[in-house]
């Protein structure tokens, strides 16, 4: 089996939010038939059933609230990570930027 992505983990924090399908989808800027594959991926990778579709939309099942609350930590970790990286990459920008201005030639 392989991890689930975060693509897939985004998808299902997006159907959990929105209760439907087709406006998880608007929300994630993808069509409906891409989003709801993934979330079947991820729901065939995990072994459980993430939510249960009905003519009246989409209700997340138990095993879906499980999962769905740990993709939201995941997700705000991830963001985290990368604003960190990006802090990071920018103080020894600015740092090599001040020891290459100091001489000549630099």
């Amino acid at each position: 089996m392989s991890d689930p992505s975060l693509r897939q983990l985004r998808y299902a924090v997006g159907v959990a939010d929105a209760h439907h399908f087709g406006r998880a989808a608007r929300a994630c800027f993808v069509s409906q038939p891409a989003l709801s594959e993934q979330v079947r991926e991820l729901e065939t990778r995990l072994g459980v059933q993430l939510f249960e579709r009905t003519s009246r939309g989409v209700l997340v099942t138990r095993a879906g609230e499980e999962v769905v609350e740990r993709a939201r930590r995941i997700l705000r970790e991830v963001d985290d990570l990368c604003d960190a990286a990006a802090a990071a990459a920018g103080e020894a920008g600015a740092a090599s930027a001040g020891a290459d201005s100091g001489g000549p030639g630099g």
